[in-house]
């Protein structure tokens, strides 16, 4: 039986797998390391419709601070159950958190962007469905 991190997660990680300028790496527990330059922390919920809301404890917070001291960019991928990755960059992410234990809530209605919210702040504007597929190849230059 898949367990449902490995199921989730490779929902999300066969995106990078499939482009050949990307060579992704499992950091132990920790997430995924792209072209040794790009730390990929994901988190997952099973819920199938939105809003999906995600957790982050201090134990999470202090990853992705650690990550962004050893690499140049940490990436979130929120995969919201069968509908998608939500991608966002540590910085936005913090902007909604702060360094402290909280939460980011994904909405997104049928054929739009997703709506982000943290536990501190709304992220301004919305976040593309396309996003996930895109974003490493933005910061990782080949």
């Amino acid at each position: 039986m898949i367990d449902k991190l490995q199921y989730y997660h490779g929902a999300a990680i066969v995106a990078l797998l499939e482009n050949e300028n990307f060579s992704v790496k499992k950091k132990g527990l920790l997430g995924y390391v792209v072209n040794e330059k790009v730390f990929v922390f994901l988190k997952y919920t099973t819920k199938a419709r939105s809003p999906w809301r995600f957790s982050f404890d201090q134990e999470d917070i202090d990853r992705c601070l650690k990550m962004e001291s050893e690499y140049s960019t940490v990436i979130l991928g929120l995969v919201c159950g069968g509908d998608g990755v939500c991608a966002l960059t540590w910085k936005e992410a913090r902007s909604l958190l702060s360094t402290n234990p909280g939460w980011i809530s994904v909405q997104r209605k049928h054929n739009k962007s997703y709506g982000v919210a943290g536990s501190i702040s709304k992220l301004k504007g919305k976040v593309s469905v396309r996003r996930w597929s895109n974003i490493v190849s933005e910061v990782v230059k080949y």
